[in-house]
């Protein structure tokens, strides 16, 4: 019989856990996803993690999972992370590559991102994450020379997607292709 899982994660990494875990027979998955971006603002990730731990009845569970690298957690209560087995990692690029590959990637003011990134943070405007327009968009990418997106091929961008993000963002866009094989080893201990 399956373990049970319920994993509590970031929208940023839901395309490659749904593919990652498609196959997997030794864990029942329950997934509860929040939105995208809440890692740079940890007063509505702790509000949006608490609100999905106690209203599951989840919290301190064996079986729990939370779907966030450790730095993007860093605001939240200490007490909060003791309690919960949180994914062994930084962040989502770290989890897709690890550190060492993502230090070489960004290398030479290389901003690195994922297919998600661009879709769900910059490319889809929400009421608690505004989308910047053009102008404020360059001032804060203006520090890189390009943008590598880490390309899984799960989902990959439309010609149209690609224009509006330089429109937008005003940095060429690369692509690299990203195998999955880090982040299922990382996946496949998480849940053990």
């Amino acid at each position: 019989m399956a373990q049970r899982r319920v994993i509590v994660g970031c929208g940023i990494l839901e395309d490659e856990l749904s593919y990652v875990l498609r196959d997997e027979r030794r864990f029942d998955c329950e997934l509860v996803w929040l939105k995208s971006g809440y890692h740079v603002r940890t007063d509505l990730l702790a509000r949006k993690l608490s609100e999905a731990l106690d209203g599951g009845g989840l919290k301190d569970g064996p079986e729990l999972r939370v779907l966030y690298g450790s730095s993007c957690l860093l605001d939240l209560d200490p007490e909060f992370r003791a309690g919960v087995r949180i994914l062994p990692t930084e962040n989502c690029l770290t989890a897709m590559v690890g550190l060492k590959r993502l230090r070489e990637l960004e290398r030479d003011r290389t901003m690195v991102v994922t297919n998600s990134w661009i879709r769900r943070i910059y490319l889809s405007p929400d009421e608690e994450f505004p989308i910047w327009d053009p102008a404020e968009m360059r001032m804060q990418l203006g520090r890189y020379d390009r943008i590598l997106v880490l390309d899984t091929g799960l989902d990959s961008f439309t010609d149209e997607e690609i224009l509006t993000a330089y429109d937008l963002m005003g940095v060429v866009l690369e692509f690299e292709k990203c195998d999955l094989g880090h982040f299922r080893r990382l996946i496949t201990d998480f849940l053990a």
